[in-house]
């Protein structure tokens, strides 16, 4: 126990560390985000919240931690695609590069570790879905890819992806330390979480932290590679912390929220990568509520879905059951969406914000959201 707080209050040290000294190193190489067409806050704001926590942890790891290949082969692909994100975020690569290298390092981590997903358990409730290597392999290199890029497109207003990484982390530190076998994961898990500490408090800007700084690409792509990661060694069959049912109600939010808008370009002729600002923290700005309200209240839905998904866990619900409702939630909230702007105006004028808001932030005018502009 003396071990895993001094890993974890060391790396929380080492990142504050970090972004103290990263700050001024950010404007010298362009690492800073400015006001442009999908992007509305004012100043220029530097991107080093991912890079600095990842430093940190890494840091941290390597000096404090006993060796283990395969959390090594984890570090080593994360640090690729951290210095992609890193680059990305200060000269803009494309789109189609930045997934060829998720591609990769999710094709060098699942045949490096020989750890994928081996089936998804008695999900419609006629036995178990078993996968042989080769199906196994495929499916977790894709769920890698679309996990990663989930939480990469929650990275859209202060601290939400940030707090939706902190749900899923949070709900997996408790999953692994109730499993007994798990001690790498629960120390990543948890590490990720105090590693986001300072950054979160620059974000948000809390007392005593004036100076606001991004996640950027780098960091909201590790947190996805790394929960996503833990999700698959969690519900390996010989050895399980969690069902493969539960992962989906951990990251339920920005799952259905990444399944949803591609649903809508799909619909809409459009490619899958295309930007836009139709994403669900977008939606709550354009109903009226400011980047604060948003926030919290998005915390609150995922907090609520994860730990639906731990319940389920800890009462061994059928997974067909819980399968069948994370079903239901999804294609609720996808029909939803078509008339979400009349709800969530609703919800807000039914809410006493007053003490929550964020008189800094603002908020878009309300428009309504058709089945065409989605």
């Amino acid at each position: 126990m003396d071990a895993q707080w001094t890993m974890w209050l060391t790396t929380t040290a080492l990142a504050l560390v970090m972004l103290l000294v990263l700050r001024p190193v950010a404007t010298r190489v362009g690492l800073i985000d400015v006001p442009g067409d999908r992007k509305q806050h004012t100043g220029h704001i530097p991107l080093i919240g991912g890079v600095g926590s990842f430093a940190a942890l890494a840091l941290a790891w390597f000096v404090l931690m006993p060796s283990n290949e395969h959390f090594q082969l984890f570090f080593s692909c994360a640090f690729v695609l951290v210095s992609i994100g890193a680059i990305d975020d200060a000269r803009d690569l494309p789109a189609k590069f930045r997934l060829g290298a998720q591609v990769a390092m999710a094709i060098v981590l699942v045949t490096g570790t020989g750890l994928y997903l081996d089936g998804f358990g008695d999900l419609l409730g006629f036995g178990v879905i078993e996968f042989g290597p080769w199906l196994g392999a495929l499916v977790t290199i894709a769920a890698v890819i679309g996990a990663t890029n989930a939480f990469n497109m929650m990275d859209g207003i202060d601290g939400l992806a940030g707090m939706m990484s902190l749900v899923s982390l949070l709900a997996l530190t408790y999953l692994f330390s109730a499993s007994p076998g798990f001690d790498f994961e629960l120390m990543l898990a948890f590490g990720i979480c105090v590693a986001l500490g300072p950054y979160m408090a620059m974000n948000l800007q809390l007392p005593l932290f004036r100076h606001k700084i991004f996640m950027g690409d780098a960091g909201s792509i590790f947190v996805g590679f790394a929960i996503v990661w833990l999700l698959v060694c969690g519900t390996q069959s010989d050895a399980q912390a969690f069902r493969p049912v539960t992962a989906l109600w951990i990251i339920a939010v920005p799952l259905m929220d990444m399944v949803a808008i591609m649903f809508r370009r799909a619909r809409k002729g459009q490619s899958l990568m295309t930007p836009d600002r139709e994403h669900l923290h977008h939606i709550f700005l354009r109903a009226g509520f400011n980047q604060r309200q948003a926030l919290l209240t998005i915390t609150f839905v995922a907090t609520v879905l994860a730990a639906v998904g731990l319940t389920g866990e800890v009462y061994q619900v059928p997974e067909w059951i819980m399968f069948a409702g994370f079903l239901g939630l999804f294609m609720l909230y996808d029909r939803a969406l078509s008339h979400v702007w009349r709800l969530l105006v609703l919800f807000r004028k039914t809410c006493l914000w007053g003490a929550v808001g964020d008189p800094q932030a603002s908020a878009e005018p309300v428009r309504p959201v058709s089945r065409g502009q989605k």
